[in-house]
């Protein structure tokens, strides 16, 4: 394990110090080689020209033009990441220009409780996120395809006037507020009430503890699960006090309780991840010539994500919370 996690750090920089630009015009196909799965004469000549090319995938990630850059490394090593890359570019697409994970189309879920402070909320569907990376990362194993999340501060919830913010969350500078407004709108929702009795004083510490990050005025963070925007070798750990997405904000609400809600739940199937499918061609080409280095390779970074990332279908299988209220309005 110590091996495979430096191994990864060194890939990890070697990524980082690396630029190159893949054309279709001007690439050296490499799929026989592949297809033969015999070991190339110079192993680490081939591990490095990977992770040249690599590098130009994970710097156009999430960019404009990143399709070209995953299509001419399909071309290249005969992988599938414009695939996964596709949806990504369709969700970012479909989400630009917004400024909050807040409305749909939908009507108001009018029957949506907001009654019990500490409640965590999930939400999934489309047009529902600010950060398209969240959506990407998430894999999709429940109904509902949950992945953003937040919880409820009740003080300062006002019935009379739900566009008041009053859940603590992630939106575009970091961690943020929304308004039960938001919530009701969502596509697709669901409630989680804490399954014990909450000490209110030790709640209400937390919550203001993150109210100082959660502040709108408060600038200085950044939103995403990668640290360098979509780095995947630099998953944001859940200690890290600067680089915010909405699920470890609600992490952080109930850890300051004492409590980790991250479920880690093996129920969770993390193939249907984007993430999983750029990791498991990245590695696949590698390795191809050694399935034992490949699958090593694979379960290490996606065990060392997994203990990072809190995702929201992992809160909704924590043992700490009884599901309340769900309404799926687009599977």
């Amino acid at each position: 394990m110590k091996k495979l996690l430096i191994l990864v750090a060194a890939v990890a920089v070697t990524l980082v110090g690396c630029k190159k630009e893949l054309t279709f015009e001007n690439y050296d196909s490499k799929i026989d080689v592949i297809a033969s799965g015999v070991a190339p004469a110079d192993i680490e000549a081939w591990e490095n020209e990977v992770d040249s090319d690599f590098a130009a995938v994970l710097e156009a990630l999430g960019n404009d033009g990143d399709l070209e850059v995953l299509e001419a490394f399909d071309a290249k090593y005969g992988t599938s990441m414009a695939e996964t890359g596709a949806r990504y570019a369709e969700a970012r697409a479909a989400r630009s220009g917004s400024s909050s994970s807040s409305s749909s189309s939908y009507p108001a879920m009018q029957n949506m409780p907001f009654n019990k402070d500490g409640a965590v909320y999930v939400s999934g569907g489309t047009d529902d996120l600010i950060g398209t990376v969240v959506d990407w990362v998430s894999p999709k194993t429940l109904p509902g395809s949950y992945y953003h999340a937040a919880v409820l501060d009740l003080d300062k919830y006002d019935p009379y006037n739900e566009n008041v913010y009053c859940l603590e969350t992630a939106i575009s500078k970091g961690a943020g507020y929304e308004s039960a407004y938001n919530w009701r709108t969502k596509v697709n929702a669901a409630v989680l009430n804490p399954k014990y009795t909450l000490t209110k004083s030790k709640l209400d510490s937390a919550q203001a503890y993150m109210d100082y990050y959660c502040d709108m005025d408060n600038t200085n963070m950044e939103y995403g699960f990668f640290k360098n925007t979509v780095n995947i070798f630099n998953v944001v750990t859940k200690a890290d006090t600067y680089t915010w997405y909405c699920t470890k904000v609600v992490w952080w609400v109930y850890n300051l309780y004492g409590w980790d809600i991250d479920s880690n739940d093996n129920r969770i199937d993390w193939t249907t991840s984007g993430l999983y499918t750029i990791v498991k061609d990245y590695y696949y080409v590698r390795y191809f010539y050694s399935s034992s280095k490949r699958k090593a390779a694979i379960n290490d970074y996606m065990n060392s994500a997994k203990k990072n990332i809190v995702l929201a279908e992992e809160i909704m299988f924590s043992p700490y919370f009884t599901k309340v209220f769900e309404n799926i309005r687009e599977y």
